[in-house]
Order: C-alpha cells, then structure tokens, then sequence
C-alpha cells in the first residue's frame, strides 16, 4: 500500500510538471508573438520590470545560447553609447539573441554603423531601430565644453567625436534657440535627433518601412523615455 501511494505521489509529481512545462512554453511562445507585434511595449514594459526590480532576465541561458547557435532574429536594433552605465539588455530587460547593438561614443552613425544597421534590416529582418542617448553623456559634454573649436587644434580621435557633434545641424540649431554652455539636455536631444534623421534617410532602411524612434535614458534613475 505504501508503494502504491508512493508511485501516485510520484505520477502527480510528473503530471505537475508537465503541465508547468507546458505552460511555460505557451508563456515563452505569447511572449514572442507580442515582441513581434509589438516590440516597442516590449522595450518600454523591459525597462519598467527594471524599475521596479522585477525583471525577468529572459533568453540568459544556455538553452538559449543552443537555440541560437544557427541563426539570429533579433527584435530590435539599438544604437546607443559606449558608456559603461548604459546597458540595453539590462536596462530593457532582454537577453541573448533579442537586441542588435551598436555602440560607440555619443551614439553617432558613421559608415561603419550604418552598415551594421543594413545589415540587421536586410539580412535579419528587423524591424525596429531605437537610437538610445543618455543623460551625462561624455561625448555631448566635451562639445559643450569645448571654447570656439579647440577639438580643431589636437587632430586626435576624441577630438574627431566632438567635431562630428559639432557639426550635426540639429546641434547647431538647438545652439542658435539656447546657447548650448547652459542647455545640457537639449543637446543630448539634439544629438539623438540628428542620428534619428541619418537613419530615417537611409534608403534600404526606408525600403524595409522600419519603425524607427528615439529614446534617452536617464543614468541617474534607470528610466527610459521615449523622444
């Protein structure tokens, strides 16, 4: 008799699990067809599961790694910078195989960035490109600093970053409206923008009708907002 209980204790063990198992995988399996529908809910409900340390560390695994050794889809291609407090997969609450990342000083779009992004539209198949600027940013904060062209006199590579902001024309105007030495934030925006507009402009880009938007994250309270 105690065998017997004991096999239904176990068959119910099994049974439970099972049925977990499978409706985890439902779970798993909605939570794709939403990213896909829907993938800028997708970013915006990762990052408030940050906010209120519930996230859920998604595709961290090594199933997930396996499952991705083949191939990649990821949902969204995200353009950020290089700075140390800004993590896409953290901050959204993504894993392995879900973001395409770019990344370098200031957010900017060079030659190189921009075929990275072709490639992630044409050859992956993704349809959202999010260019996440941040608040603090060393890459705006050397522009702002910088006293009538000094970057001009060094010809280093930094000094390259900062001639580049310079020159985006959403920075020059920003700076006409509100003198940039006391409009931090606006030229963060501004910075944003102007990579935005070199990606709206882009013709393989504008031949897949990619969802294209603009992001800042706030480094002081994890928060991101849409532009």
């Amino acid at each position: 008799m105690k065998k017997v209980i004991i096999a239904a204790f176990l068959a119910l063990i099994f049974i439970f699990s099972a049925i977990s198992c499978q409706n985890h995988q439902d779970q798993n399996a909605s939570a794709a067809k939403e990213i896909k529908s829907d993938p800028v809910k997708e970013l915006l409900d990762g990052n408030n599961r940050f906010l209120d340390g519930k996230s859920n560390h998604p595709h961290q695994d090594k199933k997930t790694v396996l499952a991705n050794q083949d191939g990649q889809k990821p949902f969204a291609v995200v353009v950020t910078c290089s700075d140390s407090r800004v993590s896409p997969e953290i901050v959204f609450d993504q894993g392995i195989g879900d973001l395409f990342v770019i990344r370098n000083a200031g957010n900017l779009i060079s030659d190189l960035d921009m075929g990275s992004i072709e490639y992630a539209v044409e050859h992956l198949d993704t349809k959202l490109i999010v260019i996440l600027g941040h608040t603090e940013c060393g890459a705006v904060k050397a522009y702002i600093n910088d006293k009538d062209g000094a970057y001009k006199k060094h010809f280093n590579h930094i000094d390259n970053i900062v001639e580049t902001i310079a020159n985006e024309k959403e920075e020059i105007d920003a700076d006409k409206t509100t003198p940039k030495a006391t409009n931090y934030l606006g030229a963060i925006d501004a910075n944003i923008k102007h990579s935005t507009k070199m990606i709206q402009d882009n013709p393989i880009v504008k031949e897949h009708k990619v969802n294209i938007i603009s992001m800042r994250y706030d480094v002081h309270t994890g928060k991101v907002t849409q532009l």
